[in-house]
């Protein structure tokens, strides 16, 4: 069904960090950077939007939200019908727009579930499911990581290779971050629209942490919360 599926190429979420997008308006939500890093010295750019690069920084931190956003809304059903995520491929760039399917596995039957590379990685990530890319896609938009102050270039999905500030922050890759207290992002409850407090975060990771059975880990992101709760 898919030819490019015997030579897919490993990648990972390398870095993430908010995109300063010149052709939004004052007070629109930035954008922000995935950088989508391969078996070698080669690296994907791909912008996304705000609320997504959100849900996938949460997602990278292992932040839950007490009620459960799209994204884990979409994972929780294929959990209930016992579906199975393969893996995400990012298969196409097409006129400045990448292309991505989830391979999916339920009742017995496999399926390409088509989606934006954005949702895909959210979901992805949720479900720790590795993600892939086409040698096509990475040869169009790949480029070389280089270790100094040089500037990336970024493609979106609906990109325009527009330049990207030098000095991009440490990278955030997959489910290497322990606590959610180390977050920077102002992260946003999308229901009300408004800010999530560090607090909130800690206490909403702190109970994904238990349900995970990460009790080590719990331990410290609840010694955290007694700190900001005397301190407040």
């Amino acid at each position: 069904m898919k030819d490019e599926e015997s030579h897919l190429i490993p990648v990972d979420i390398f870095d993430m960090y908010p995109y300063p997008d010149a052709e939004q308006g004052l007070g629109m939500p930035q954008k922000f950077l995935v950088l989508l890093k391969g078996t070698e010295n080669n690296v994907v750019p791909i912008t996304i939007g705000h609320f997504e690069g959100q849900a996938l920084a949460m997602a990278l931190r292992k932040i839950a939200l007490p009620r459960p956003l799209p994204h884990d809304l979409l994972c929780n059903l294929l959990k209930r019908i016992n579906a199975v995520v393969h893996k995400l491929v990012v298969h196409t760039l097409k006129e400045d727009v990448f292309h991505a399917y989830l391979l999916v596995q339920a009742q017995g039957q496999s399926f390409y579930l088509d989606c934006r590379p954005s949702d895909g990685m959210i979901v992805a990530t949720l479900l720790g499911v590795p993600l892939f890319m086409t040698p096509e896609v990475m040869e169009a938009a790949g480029q070389t990581l280089e270790h100094s102050d040089q500037g990336e270039e970024a493609e979106g999905e609906q990109a325009t290779v527009p330049e990207v500030a030098p000095d991009p922050p440490a990278a955030a890759e997959g489910s290497e971050h322990e606590g959610a207290e180390e977050t920077s992002e102002a992260f946003v409850d999308p229901e009300t629209g408004e800010p999530i407090s560090k607090l909130e975060q800690l206490k909403a990771h702190l109970d994904w942490l238990i349900a995970q059975e990460a009790y080590e880990q719990a331990a410290k992101v609840r010694d955290r919360i007694s700190e900001l709760e005397s301190e407040s």
